[in-house]
């Protein structure tokens, strides 16, 4: 088991399946300037947003948050655990389907 409070490059993915009339707009929120991207960047241990897309369903995406270890994202969802939530509603309903993946550390980092 790894410990949590072991320094260790850390991603978060997670898959959606899109309304088509909102694709436009989640594409724009979940991708690297968006606004999650914007919410992690509050957190200095925050590295980067990848948006993908289905290569057999457009309407299907996946994102990959990194971060430079385990504590960084957990902790700002904490903090500002009101803006997170604010957020999260707003997009809620551009979506038929999340789910949570997991969160990967980087091989040969832990």
């Amino acid at each position: 088991m790894i410990h949590p409070t072991v320094p260790a490059a850390c991603a978060y993915i997670w898959t959606y399946k899109v309304k088509p009339e909102r694709r436009g707009e989640f594409e724009k929120a979940y991708g690297a300037k968006g606004v999650w991207a914007d919410f992690f960047s509050k957190s200095s241990g925050y590295i980067r947003t990848d948006l993908l897309i289905d290569s057999q369903d457009p309407n299907r995406f996946s994102t990959i948050d990194y971060f430079k270890d385990r504590i960084s994202r957990p902790a700002l969802v904490k903090e500002f655990a009101d803006e997170f939530a604010t957020i999260d509603k707003c997009w809620e309903e551009a979506t038929l389907e999340e789910s949570f993946v997991g969160e990967f550390i980087l091989a040969g980092e832990h």
